[in-house]
Formats: structure tokens, sequence, C-alpha cells
């Protein structure tokens, strides 16, 4: 009778997702850049306003649908996908990171040649402040959900490999900047940042760290450098 009562009394262990979401949860969270693709939706000009606006609605349409797979459909925690308080070693690891990954593709860029909505710094000061905030905020929040808490995640259960789920979640990240950075040597640049946010992901598991860094990354890049060229 003892017996019983402890196991009734016992906490649940958290149910297993479905295979069948975690298929579709991966197939949207991976796919979505084709529909960038399709002719009349968007150019990958990160300086044309109307680009950038495309952007920043499908990734937060894609982000919100994967919430409802990973919260509603999998009954998930948050916790479960890397959503957990910033520590200050996380902060710190997180700022370190930064410094590596931009000495990585800092020196990257020196050897590459980079695409010309990217290596011109008045045209990216042309686009409104307002929505270059929004694409660096976008950017951060929604392609780490996708690519690092909810990828690497999803990918570990159907794998039963967390190193492979990361490699495989940073190998599609990489080929989704091939919209911006085109089929070239330059992809060499977001996958650089990209393997160190997937190490930093599985190192600490903390999305919120990775978001930190993605926000600093692109923050300097489509914010702080721009205001320092309009200045002089």
């Amino acid at each position: 009778m003892s017996s019983e009562s402890e196991a009734a009394s016992a906490p649940l262990a958290p149910a297993k997702p479905a295979i069948l979401s975690v298929i579709l949860g991966l197939f949207i969270a991976f796919s979505w850049p084709l529909i960038l693709r399709i002719p009349g939706v968007s150019n990958h000009d990160i300086t044309n306003i109307h680009d950038d606006a495309v952007d920043v609605l499908l990734k937060w349409v894609v982000t919100a649908i994967l919430c409802v797979v990973a919260f509603s459909i999998q009954h998930k925690r948050p916790s479960e996908f890397g959503i957990r308080a910033l520590r200050w070693r996380d902060s710190l690891v997180a700022l370190g990171c930064v410094v590596i990954a931009f000495m990585l593709s800092g020196a990257a860029s020196r050897v590459v040649a980079m695409p010309s909505s990217l290596s011109s710094v008045q045209k990216l000061a042309a686009v409104p402040v307002s929505l270059r905030i929004a694409v660096v905020l976008t950017a951060a929040i929604c392609e780490e959900f996708m690519y690092r808490g909810f990828g690497i995640e999803e990918l570990a259960f159907m794998t039963g490999n967390r190193w492979l789920a990361g490699f495989l979640s940073w190998f599609l990240f990489t080929f989704s900047h091939a919209g911006l950075y085109g089929l070239s040597p330059a992809l060499i640049i977001p996958g650089l940042v990209g393997a160190v946010l997937t190490a930093l992901y599985l190192w600490r598991r903390n999305l919120v760290s990775c978001i930190l860094m993605h926000a600093i990354m692109d923050g300097i890049f489509l914010l702080l450098v721009p205001a320092i060229a309009g200045a002089r």
C-alpha cells in the first residue's frame, strides 16, 4: 500500500513530444528561408525597407508557430529550450564569445568579398533607425529560438546526440544566410558567428545568453557603425 502511495505522489516525468510534432516543428524552423526566395517576396537586401519589413514579419510568424508547437502541442517548459534567467556568468561568457566572434569574422572579412548591400554603410544608415532596431532584435530573438533553442533541442531528441544536433542546426543556420551573402565564400562569416553561438548554447544551454550575443553582434553592425559613419 505504501509503495502505491509513493508512486502516486512521485512527480511525473515530462512527456516525450510526438514524433510528428517534432518533424513538423523542425521543418518549419529550417525551411522558412525558402519563402523569401519566392519571386516578388524579397530581394534579400538589408538596405531595402520592404525586404527588412518582410524579414521581420516572417521571422516573428515562424517563431509564434514554433512556440505553439513547443508549448501548446508538446507541453514543454521554457527551460527545456534554454529559456532561463541570465546569470552573471552567462553574461560574461556571452561577452567573451562576442569578442571571439568579432575576431574570427573580422579576419574572414579581410579575405572574402562582402555583398554590396552589407558593405555600404551609407545605404545602411539610410534605413530608419527604428526598422534597424527591429531587425536586430528580431534576428537575435527569433533566430536563436529557431536554430539554437528549438532546433538543437528537437534535433537532439531525434538523433540522441546533442553535438550532432548542434552541427546540423549550425549548418542550416549558416545556409539560411545564403540569400543575404549569396552562395559564396562570404558565407564563412555567418558560419563562424553561428559556430560560436552554437558552442555557447551547447556549453551554457542558456538561450538568453545567445540572444544577448547575437543582439550585440548585429547591433554593432547595423546600429553603431552607421551611427559613427554618419557622425563623421
